[in-house]
């Protein structure tokens, strides 16, 4: 697995976020992404996984990103899906179905995979996590951190190659947070990738890189 981004530009109108944003990230790498508040972190996200509408992402976003070769513009949804999982920071933006289990399986449902495979992954998902209780619990009884466990899971269950965290100990007590941490690293070091954006310094040293995002900034190397 190999994610190239070139000379990646983002702009909301006529405000710049980042310009000429190179980096590369390869198999079982862990890169870090910190900023002050509107350096465009979580809009990176957006940027690398298709997220935005096709009408603002074209007068807007500038530069390339490429899978294995492939610019994210010619993936399929399904493409995409099997490349990226993005967790969100706020687990309430991404969990909408109201048992965990139908969570965690609606994703990969909806890209066909076969029921066994299903299953297997749900019990997989919610091992790694650590949160097999959960397994049959309501979404909306859920606490803050257990949101942000299960949508962790829910991301997993698709297998996605990069794994992309926006901020997600935010919401985690501090007992779980090492938890949180060592899911990303045993993503990355089981063949998986990682982008990780973070305030936190302790989550960002079990990155191999960091990349320090400015608002306006012209990344011209």
């Amino acid at each position: 697995m190999n994610l190239q981004v070139n000379k990646l530009g983002l702009k909301y109108g006529k405000t710049v976020i980042f310009n000429n944003l190179s980096f590369e990230l390869n198999e079982g790498e862990i890169l870090g992404f910190k900023g002050h508040n509107g350096s465009g972190k979580s809009s990176l996200c957006l940027c690398l996984t298709g997220l935005f509408e096709e009408e603002f992402a074209r007068d807007n976003i500038r530069g390339e990103i490429l899978y294995d070769g492939v610019n994210l513009n010619d993936m399929t949804i399904a493409d995409r899906c099997n490349a990226f999982g993005l967790i969100f920071q706020n687990p309430d933006n991404q969990l909408f179905s109201p048992l965990v289990i139908e969570e965690l399986a609606f994703a990969p449902e909806n890209l066909n995979v076969p029921r066994d495979e299903i299953e297997k992954r749900v019990d997989d998902a919610l091992k790694t996590c650590k949160i097999e209780h959960l397994k049959h619990a309501k979404t909306n009884a859920l606490s803050g951190g257990e949101k942000q466990l299960v949508a962790i899971a829910s991301v997993l269950t698709m297998r996605p190659k990069v794994l992309i965290a926006d901020e997600i100990t935010s919401r985690i007590d501090k007992e779980k947070i090492d938890d949180i941490r060592q899911i990303l690293l045993d993503f990355a070091k089981n063949g998986g990738s990682v982008i990780m954006i973070s305030h936190n310094e302790h989550d960002l040293k079990i990155a191999d890189r960091i990349i320090t995002l400015e608002r306006g900034k012209n990344y011209d190397y």
